[in-house]
């Protein structure tokens, strides 16, 4: 058997990781695009503002593909599946051939439509490169401003801040992480990072780039004006799906996979950012760029690649865990609730001064979370919703401090997933 896996990040790499385990003679290669070792996405902005060094930054070393022995190939980038030959071909011409195919392509960032967005000192704070180049320009640059205000803008803003740059946030809604928290929450963040002196613009965007060769300042929608030396954009992420597009897998918002992680090609899987799965906690069809979902997924792409029959059917779009500054906060699962569904919910919450906690129930199980301030046990609370524990009976006690797994039955969670161990969720 001849596994290929395109993609060495979260999900490509778990996927190889396992795929060796369960099948010790086959021959397993990783291709990725980049020129770097396995890298987590997720602690950049801790190795941009100084607090990680580079080394800190690979999950995986060559030890990892050598220990494995799994053909690591770097720095080359894929650009056709051919499906009938079975095999896949780089940019510049190599060929691998695969009975099992996994697409881990992940996701890039957005890029709006603003003119100027090629301009030299515009950074998008996903990848290494970026990264580098970011730090690169401390020596001489003095402000920064960052577009967008979800994760990857405060983080990146909260980054440039401790490296003593002047920092302001634009953002088109009227609140930051409006994706991932509610209002009373967000503001409480919002408080956190301007101590820290960052500027926080809402209801604005960005019209205009500025600058001849280099970014000198952006141009808001109520035409003011912000120098700036260094601007981030962090306005979302895009499935990099065009790949499995052109060569007629199904897609939508990202690639259509079933249950055992399967495309619309049956010797074709596909796991992490570039898939569209059902989110759990609201029933809708999303993509998810969210580092346990990825390795998850890799997990059980593996299983069914090999085939071991796994269904996977635990996604939940928001999970978010960060500390920008000084206050942590986890959202987890539906943390917004529209007017017209409000008949359909049930909300209990605890607010005092730089401690909030929020729970969204639907007929008798926790659907969403939001800890703000204390985050203790979220892992307990997150675990409860991962697998739809009715606790209707204990809704009045949901937020008291000795409220566990000691409230319930010894078999409540026998009947889940045995390959995630709950208490760890």
């Amino acid at each position: 058997m001849r596994y290929v896996i395109i993609g060495a990040s979260a999900a490509g790499a778990q996927a190889g990781e396992e795929l060796r385990k369960l099948d010790k003679n086959s021959k397993i290669t990783i291709i990725s695009a980049e020129k770097y070792l396995p890298y987590s996405r997720c602690l950049i902005s801790r190795f941009v503002d100084g607090r990680l060094k580079e080394d800190n930054l690979y999950f995986k070393t060559r030890h990892f593909f050598d220990g494995y022995d799994i053909n690591g190939v770097l720095d080359t980038k894929i650009v056709k599946i051919d499906r009938i030959a079975k095999r896949v071909v780089s940019k510049d011409d190599k060929e691998f051939a695969y009975d099992k195919l996994l697409i881990a392509t992940g996701s890039n960032p957005a890029i709006p439509k603003i003119d100027g967005i090629d301009l030299n000192g515009v950074y998008f704070f996903h990848s290494l490169d970026n990264a580098n180049a970011i730090i690169q320009k401390f020596e001489k640059a003095k402000r920064a401003v960052v577009l967008g205000a979800g994760f990857v803008g405060l983080e990146s803003a909260y980054a440039l801040a401790r490296r003593g740059l002047k920092v302001t946030v634009i953002e088109k809604a009227s609140q930051i992480l409006p994706n991932q928290l509610d209002v009373t929450a967000s503001l409480i963040i919002q408080k956190d990072l301007e101590s820290l002196g960052v500027e926080i613009i809402l209801n604005q965007s960005i019209s205009f780039i500025n600058g001849t060769d280099a970014v000198e300042s952006v141009t808001l929608s109520d035409k003011s004006m912000i120098p700036c030396d260094i601007l981030i954009v962090a306005v979302g992420m895009k499935p990099n799906k065009d790949l499995a597009i052109e060569c007629g897998i199904s897609a939508d918002k990202g690639i259509i996979v079933d249950e055992c992680l399967r495309t619309s090609d049956p010797n074709i899987y596909s796991a992490g950012d570039v898939i569209e799965i059902q989110d759990i906690s609201t029933g809708k069809r999303i993509t998810s760029a969210t580092w346990y979902n990825a390795v998850l997924q890799g997990k059980f792409s593996a299983f069914n690649m090999a085939g071991i029959d796994r269904r996977y059917s635990q996604a939940i779009g928001i999970q978010n865990a960060v500390q920008f500054h000084q206050i942590p906060a986890i959202s987890f699962g539906k943390t917004q609730i529209n007017e017209e569904d409000e008949q359909d919910y049930d909300v209990i919450s605890v607010h005092k001064d730089n401690v909030y906690k929020k729970l969204i129930l639907n007929n008798g199980k926790i659907c969403g979370m939001i800890f703000v301030g204390d985050i203790a046990k979220s892992g307990f609370y997150t675990a409860l919703i991962r697998y739809g524990v009715d606790v209707s009976e204990f809704r009045s006690k949901l937020l008291d401090y000795d409220f566990s797994y000691a409230y319930f039955k010894e078999n409540t969670f026998d009947q889940y997933d045995p390959y995630v161990n709950v208490n760890n969720a």
